[in-house]
């Protein structure tokens, strides 16, 4: 087997002498220019042969380091591998010595008598010293192959040992399951009962709180009024002044006390629910439970197996507070992203002002929030304690600890510039884009971008805000929302198929994620409302909120809270919501 490189084989012209072998080594750079002139020295960084002639113009011009050694000493340097049979032919086992430029094939000395004809064919140290590939290029391209199939053989192995975990967890999630449903009744009015007492407890002491503070404000306005009246009524033209001058100050120390109180809700009732679930479940009767499997894509343990159609749903509002300026803002603040962690918290990301912000259940901020040095668009929680936000041409993996420090893991720059973003796995996120004719692309959590192949998004290329994105993981459907076109487009990225959504109920569409069911809830920004969306039906229900504009909002991983926010200036809010499915 040959085991010499193309260059060693081919750039060299030898003189046989008795008693030894020499070799003479011509320069490269002359040989360009078709003539032949003998090297003197060698560059080890650009693996060239040089004359002296071209030497100095190579150290001075070209880029990079460059260790020069004379030819003598190339002895020790290594000009060629085995090439494991790759530069033999394999039709005929002989070396390969020519390309054939007609028929882009390498070509052996037999391989030549068939390819006689041919008119351009080319001796490969000829070929090599007029166009030399860039093997740099090859290598990182394959690189990011053995990136792309070791992601691939990770997620087998995942997909392999969740099927271990399913079909050890089956027997015991039945067991489990049955218990429950046989207690469930008995333990429920107890523990209904107790945390309505318990909520009792803590609105009655919010209550108390406001109305103390309320009824402090309206001592000092009743002060005011009679300090008022007495200047109005014998006061002199100075003692007005001046009060009018004074008391413009406290009346806006007043009036923002009272703003403050106004934005404390406080709830008055509280009601019973019974999910819609429970007596679809009677209704089935012994056909409730099946083993439900995907084989392409996932199998899932044991579940209850209801109706194709989703249940309905309603919405009742838990907490909603205004966004002011505060007093490190640079404005009005903007949540263009939200999304629940598992453990409930909710993230949120401040366009305007540049933050990341950690906020409990009543929507009050939890650490620090963190500052960024660009405009966030998006974000997404990949885990229990990382984050991922899309700045346009890059995105950046944050750390979460459970005191909510957040910290910059690693910044990824992106070919594509990303708004909204979304997983698909937990090493996979989907995107949408802006000045792209590709409207969503997949990227993973290591910054590899790739795309939907199978699709055929047309031609059109979206600004910025005119398209967001969700994606259905147990169904392989992406879903593109179009604002100016009014449109919902829902893609099967397993069959290639689409499905196109138009309605009057649907009015400039933003934000969109996963609802209850595998359904879709999008922002129908004109209208001031949310759409649901069933990905394989038609529009379901649409739900209108107390705020103008919606643009963005999240699902909380157990499916029962719902945050949304919008972009009217002045009136900016977030609300969360609570989802249950709705009495027959």
């Amino acid at each position: 087997m040959a085991t010499a490189g193309l260059r060693d084989s081919n750039r060299d012209t030898a003189g046989d002498f008795i008693g030894e072998c020499s070799v003479t080594q011509s320069c490269e750079p002359c040989m360009k220019t078709n003539v032949s002139k003998t090297a003197t020295v060698f560059c080890k960084d650009c693996d060239e042969f040089l004359c002296d002639a071209c030497k100095n113009p190579h150290t001075v011009y070209k880029a990079g380091k460059h260790d020069i050694v004379k030819c003598k000493d190339t002895k020790s340097v290594s000009v060629g591998v085995d090439m494991k049979g790759l530069d033999i032919c394999q039709e005929h086992g002989r070396e390969i010595d020519f390309f054939c430029n007609d028929h882009s094939k390498l070509c052996c000395s037999k391989c030549v008598l068939t390819h006689r004809k041919c008119d351009r064919m080319d001796e490969i140290a000829n070929a090599f010293g007029q166009k030399r590939p860039d093997l740099q290029e090859v290598k990182q391209s394959i690189i990011k192959l053995q990136s792309e199939a070791d992601a691939i053989i990770e997620n087998c192995k995942h997909a392999e040992s969740g099927l271990n975990d399913s079909i050890a967890k089956i027997s015991s999630e039945i067991d489990t399951m049955r218990d429950r449903l046989i207690k469930i009744f008995e333990d429920a009015k107890q523990k209904l009962l107790s945390e309505a007492k318990q909520f009792k407890t803590s609105e009655v002491r919010r209550i108390g709180n406001k109305l103390d503070e309320t009824s402090n404000v309206k001592d000092e306005i009743n002060k005011e009024i009679s300090m008022c009246c007495s200047v109005l009524d014998r006061g002199t033209p100075t003692q007005k002044y001046i009060y009018a001058m004074k008391i413009k100050k406290k009346l806006n120390t007043i009036e923002s006390n009272l703003n403050k109180q106004h934005s404390i809700d406080i709830s008055s009732s509280m009601t019973v629910s019974f999910p819609r679930e429970i007596t679809t479940l009677l209704e089935m009767e012994d056909n409730f439970l099946k083993l439900n499997c995907d084989g392409n894509k996932t199998v899932e343990t044991s579940r209850i197996i209801l109706p194709s159609q989703p249940w309905p749903l309603s919405l009742e509002l838990l907490v909603s507070v205004d966004l002011h300026k505060t007093g490190d803002d640079d404005g009005e603040p903007s949540i263009t992203g939200l999304d629940f962690l598992p453990d409930g918290r909710l993230v949120a990301v401040d366009n305007k002002n540049k933050k990341c912000i950690i906020l409990n259940e009543r929507l009050q901020r939890l650490g620090t929030p963190y500052k960024f040095k660009a405009h966030p668009h998006s974000v997404v929680c990949v885990s229990h304690d990382a984050l991922c936000v899309t700045f346009g041409g890059s995105v950046c993996i944050f750390s979460l600890s459970t005191d909510n420090t957040i910290r910059l893991a690693r910044e990824m720059i992106t070919t594509s510039k990303f708004d909204s973003i979304c997983c698909i796995s937990p090493s996979q996120m989907v995107a949408s884009t802006y000045d792209d004719p590709r409207p969503a692309r997949v990227l993973s959590v290591d910054g590899v971008e790739s795309d939907f192949h199978q699709l055929e998004f047309g031609n059109k290329t979206y600004e910025y805000l005119e398209s967001k994105c969700t994606y259905v993981q147990s169904k392989n459907m992406l879903v593109l929302t179009d604002r100016l076109a009014h449109t919902v487009y829902v893609y099967d990225t397993v069959k290639g198929t689409s499905r196109v959504f138009t309605n009057e109920k649907i009015q400039e569409p933003r934000g969109a994620c996963v609802g209850p069911g595998d359904t879709v809830l999008v922002c129908s920004t004109a209208n001031n409302s949310i759409v649901r969306l069933g990905v394989d039906g038609d529009l379901m229900c649409t739900y209108p909120v107390d705020m103008k504009y919606p643009e963005s909002m999240c699902v909380s991983k157990d499916g029962t809270r719902l945050a949304v926010s919008n972009t009217a200036k002045g009136a900016r809010k977030l609300n969360v919501y609570k989802m249950s499915p709705a009495m027959s």
